[in-house]
């Protein structure tokens, strides 16, 4: 009785685990598409100037790219599907390569108590890279430029690698803050919290409509269709889990009840034989 009483109470925590973890995916999927439909709107709206945008807003910028303050951060892209094109008509880029993030100096940027001037992480676009795993040249563009992006958060490394390593100039993720620290943009020598804020979000640079050529940046719709929403597929998967361990202990409990009466018969045939 004790075995089976430990029995179901393991089924029926096992089961609320589940049940919590697929309630809890159905409020992700809620949460995501709330942030997919506030990006849509952002993309829609004429951009905000970079001093008034808020996270995720599309915002504009006027500036110098600093050709010095450069990372590369690995990544790669899926082949494309049979037919598949980008909003343009194209063939979207794959394989393997880097986004390119570059500092970038406003116009209007502040100066930090050293003297140096402010910058703004700018992710310039997906840049292929060779067989051997070089990274080929490209242009930085020269003098006042203004270029227009999503200001989004930092990336942050996951619990499973590949991981930063800042020392040696290696990222897989767009970090901005590691990023600002080995490039030492102003603020960052000092390493304090109320500087490095100032690195926390970065610009998501949009496509220019004559631009052919790498480091290519993200296109607004492109960029929607790319973000995931899974969550339904997974509320999914762990409802049915807790239905299915349901499912199996009551299996298992009735197959038990079931088997009993016949081995108390089998027992008793024993005792009148002997």
């Amino acid at each position: 009785m004790g075995k089976r009483v430990a029995f179901v109470v393991f089924t029926l925590v096992g089961t609320l685990v589940l049940l919590g973890l697929g309630t809890w995916q159905w409020q992700r999927r809620a949460e995501k598409r709330e942030f997919i439909a506030a990006i849509e709107a952002a993309a829609k709206r004429p951009p905000k100037s970079f001093a008034r945008a808020q996270v995720w807003d599309r915002v504009t910028i006027t500036g110098r790219f600093l050709p010095d303050k450069v990372a590369y951060i690995r990544t790669s892209r899926p082949a494309p599907k049979p037919g598949e094109r980008d909003s343009r008509g194209r063939v979207p880029v794959s394989g393997f390569g880097v986004w390119v993030m570059q500092a970038f100096e406003p116009l209007d940027a502040a100066k930090d108590e050293h003297g140096k001037t402010y910058s703004v992480l700018v992710s310039r676009g997906f840049l292929p890279t060779l067989p051997n795993g070089a990274i080929p040249p490209f242009e930085t563009p020269s003098g006042e430029v203004t270029l227009t992006g999503f200001l989004r958060p930092g990336e942050k490394e996951g619990v499973l690698p590949p991981y930063n390593d800042p020392a040696k100039g290696v990222f897989f993720f767009r970090d901005a803050v590691e990023i600002a620290r080995k490039l030492q943009l102003a603020g960052t020598v000092d390493d304090s919290e109320r500087h490095l804020k100032t690195y926390t979000h970065f610009i998501d640079r949009e496509a220019r409509p004559d631009e052919s050529a790498p480091p290519f940046g993200i296109e607004a719709r492109d960029f929607l269709k790319s973000i995931p929403n899974n969550h339904l597929e997974y509320a999914i998967t762990w409802w049915s889990l807790a239905a299915t361990n349901i499912a199996v202990a009551g299996f298992f409990l009735f197959a038990r009840r079931r088997r009993k009466p016949g081995i108390a018969r089998d027992e008793n045939a024993v005792t009148d034989a002997n």
